[in-house]
């Protein structure tokens, strides 16, 4: 029988959880466990948990550290393989609210294509169309959301509903945990395409998404907070170094992000992505001095664009 557990981070944000997990309960097929793994992890946060209970079982993994979205949802892909490595993992944003058929017809998706990485369709807090999936330039790396769930050959599927198979995770492995936050998911479709997986989009699944309520990502131009900026255009050009864009590309792509923040005055910000760009040490410093944790990897010394 096939079985499905669905991974939460919860960073400070309990009550979403707490709501994103009361919604998975009135799904007509409920996951067989959620693990929520609570980055610097409170103790207003851990009572706060342990005042609810749920009509599916619920683990509770507590990190004293931040270590980032990606070393959070791998603590839970582990646990939950260990226990039964041929489920599919569901990473599904704390800040959603799953629809009662959300998860059905996203099996019905994964099954029917036979995908490795299957997205929702995702919804904002009125409803409008937001997407589920994601195109990358293959020259600049730049990304963007579809206009309407009609767009085909798209690149990625987002990261606030993500179904990863059984076959798909014992072939690719883990997330790559050197972004912290963001672009991770990226990386994790452009590698299981290159094993071979197809990524799909069940777009009668959907998900209600109170995007950038923690982050502030999806703020007007300019107006994005300064660790956010920094970090998403590090992890974009960290991206496309990574998985063999050109040179080229990647020198233009982060001159225009750096000419756009010229025009806006914003030269603290452009002063912070060049020195997180160019070098994994300030990149340490800068993921610490903004509340978080992070652990170079050997892999990852080069300082070069």
């Amino acid at each position: 029988m096939l079985s499905v557990h669905v991974i939460l981070v919860n960073y400070k944000n309990h009550e979403k959880t707490i709501r994103c997990l009361r919604a998975l309960e009135k799904g007509n097929v409920k996951p067989n466990t959620a693990y929520v793994i609570d980055n610097a992890s409170t103790e207003e946060s851990r009572n706060y948990f342990k005042n609810n209970t749920f009509s599916f079982p619920v683990t509770w993994i507590y990190n004293q550290q931040n270590f980032g979205f990606a070393v959070a949802c791998n603590q839970g892909i582990r646990i939950a393989q260990e226990k039964d490595k041929n489920a599919y993992i569901w990473l599904l944003n704390n800040d959603t609210l799953p629809t009662e058929t959300a998860l059905e017809k996203l099996i019905n998706t994964a099954k029917k294509l036979k995908t490795g990485i299957t997205g929702s369709l995702i919804k904002d807090n009125s409803g409008s169309f937001s997407g589920g999936v994601g195109f990358i330039h293959p020259r600049l790396a730049s990304v963007r959301r579809p206009h309407s769930s009609n767009e085909k050959n798209f690149n990625y599927v987002e990261g606030s509903s993500f179904l990863i198979s059984p076959e798909c995770i014992q072939s690719v492995g883990y997330l790559s945990e050197d972004y912290f936050l963001y672009f991770e998911e990226s990386d994790y479709c452009v590698r299981a395409k290159r094993k071979g997986f197809k990524i799909g989009w069940a777009t009668d699944s959907i998900i209600i998404h109170d995007i950038g309520s923690s982050t502030g990502s999806e703020n007007g131009k300019g107006n994005v907070p300064f660790f956010i900026d920094c970090l998403m255009i590090r992890n974009r050009i960290h991206f496309a170094k990574k998985n063999g864009f050109p040179t080229t590309g990647r020198f233009i792509s982060l001159a225009i992000s750096l000419i756009l923040r010229i025009k806006r005055l914003q030269f603290a910000r452009i002063a912070k992505i060049i020195q997180i760009v160019f070098s994994e040490q300030a990149f340490k410093r800068f993921i610490e001095n903004n509340g978080g944790s992070y652990k170079i990897s050997s892999r990852n010394q080069s300082n070069s664009l």
